[in-house]
């Protein structure tokens, strides 16, 4: 195991989430919440650039990474972020419980948006910036964040930590330099999360000022769902609506696409077969549950409006609500619950199974069919005109068992609560698939704030491995990665 290297990577972590706090301490001079609002920042601010500078004193003089380095960095990483990232809510009272204020930070930093507050009106402008814009570091990733400021290993070992971060089954560069990847990344984050800003501020909606603006933006680019007003995006007119739903839809795209379009790939882009599953379902998806509540809003426009919205923010993962979609009929809700499964597309900022996982296990179970009517029948199948190879097969099935081990197991430990199985089962399947509203009582009008300590201990966990894709936390807390080789 490179210590050093880990070491060093922890202390610019810490340098940086130092330095992101910024933007809360400023929101909050700029409101005058007082010397108690002033010190909760400054005092983590402080802490975290003398680890970060301690950390980083002795450099490594082995930049070299393995796979388990990767995992380890991003395991520790996301657990370090949540824990520093909830000391200011508990130093202004705000959130004044630890497990409560880890729950938060972690389900921002994943882009949950599950929350524990039950009257989010109340909290200042500081804390509601700072809560929005943990979605916004977490959606890319902060380490692509770093990988895009430090000098590159000159073996590329530091792919390795793009992959254990990023999600999807499959990770690339998209130029030969990985540093230069995690730029292009970024720029393209940035540059679609200030459109969506300007045209929210901008808008007709008097209710979207410069703040709300700010604070809905970075957290649809981060396809985190927490709100700033009890009945969450039902406060705001249609114009806005529509907008944020159009922009989670694209938030859960694959970014490297945008990269395609950049370079005036078009045709390249809608052969992506991923890209067509995401749009059909999407389609399909809102032109049943329109049809469906039609009878409840007796208005198409409504009825399609909160359609398309509903659906955006539940396969983006988002977890937005600008209705109370727990009221709606049978068959809506189940086809919401089954878009928490599926996700978004891999490479964006959405959770979930991803897209590309689901088409890759249906394409496998296509082909044992086939090959059990006609075993002697040789039968290739594709993905966007590449081979579909056991390897990949197999990592994705892997994939999907640990998923539901870990989604069981997680309603089991819960269910201590004594809370009924619906709340349990779509509260444990919103966390581990990031998504954040589940059904009845942490509905989209409802919150986890009735679970228990334990219980919110666990669904912290739940989150941050659901946003890894699994496996660099159960690397992190598996014995033999720290052993020492022979």
């Amino acid at each position: 195991m490179n210590y050093s290297i880990i070491r060093n990577i922890l202390g610019k972590l810490m340098i940086l989430i130092s330095v992101f706090m910024m933007l809360p301490l400023v929101v909050s001079f700029i409101y005058q919440e007082g010397t108690i609002y002033y010190i909760s920042y400054l005092i983590p601010m402080a802490g975290l650039l003398i680890l970060g500078y301690l950390f980083n004193i002795k450099k490594a003089t082995n930049t070299k990474m393995l796979a388990r380095e990767g995992f380890v960095i991003v395991g520790l990483s996301w657990l370090l972020m949540s824990l520093f990232g909830c000391i200011p809510f508990m130093i202004n009272k705000e959130i004044p419980n630890f497990f409560d204020a880890f729950f938060e930070m972690a389900s921002g930093f994943t882009t949950t948006g599950a929350s524990i507050i039950t009257d989010v009106t109340v909290l200042k402008h500081s804390t509601q910036i700072w809560r929005s814009f943990s979605h916004w570091i977490g959606g890319m990733g902060v380490l692509v964040f770093i990988l895009a400021i430090i000098p590159e290993s000159k073996d590329g070992s530091s792919m390795h930590i793009l992959r254990a971060e990023s999600p999807g089954p499959q990770v690339g560069k998209l130029v030969s330099r990985m540093q230069v990847t995690s730029r292009i990344l970024y720029i393209i984050y940035l540059t679609l999360t200030l459109i969506e800003f300007l045209l929210l501020w901008l808008g007709p909606d008097k209710k979207m000022g410069v703040f709300e603006s700010l604070f809905y933006s970075l957290g649809t680019a981060g396809t985190g769902g927490f709100s700033m007003h009890a009945n969450g995006l039902e406060f705001f007119t249609p114009y806005s609506q529509y907008v944020i739903a159009i922009f989670m839809i694209i938030f859960g795209i694959n970014f490297s696409l945008f990269y395609l379009l950049l370079l005036g790939n078009i045709k390249e882009v809608f052969k992506n077969e991923e890209l067509r599953w995401y749009l059909g379902i999407v389609l399909i998806s809102v032109v049943i549950i329109c049809i469906n509540i039609y009878s409840t809003y007796q208005n198409f426009e409504q009825s399609f409006r909160l359609s398309l919205f509903q659906v955006a923010t539940i396969i983006s993962t988002t977890g937005f609500s600008s209705a109370n979609f727990d009221t709606w009929p049978a068959l809506s809700k189940t086809i919401l619950v089954t878009l928490m499964f599926l996700g978004g597309m891999a490479g964006s900022t959405a959770g979930g199974l991803k897209i590309s996982r689901i088409n890759i296990l249906l394409k496998s179970a296509i082909r044992k069919i086939k090959k059990m009517i006609n075993p002697r029948k040789v039968e290739t199948q594709t993905i966007d005109n590449k081979p579909l190879t056991d390897n990949m097969v197999e990592s994705v099935e892997g994939y999907f068992i640990v998923y539901f081990i870990l989604l069981i197991l997680c309603v089991l430990l819960i269910s201590v609560d004594n809370f009924d199985f619906t709340t349990n089962f779509t509260a444990s399947l919103a966390c581990i698939s990031n998504v954040g509203p589940g059904l009845n009582l942490v509905g989209p009008y409802g919150s986890y704030a009735m679970y228990s300590s334990f219980s919110k201990f666990i669904l912290s966990l739940v989150m941050i491995i659901g946003r890894l894709e699994l496996f660099p936390i159960l690397v992190l807390f598996s014995p033999t990665t720290w052993r020492r080789r022979l």
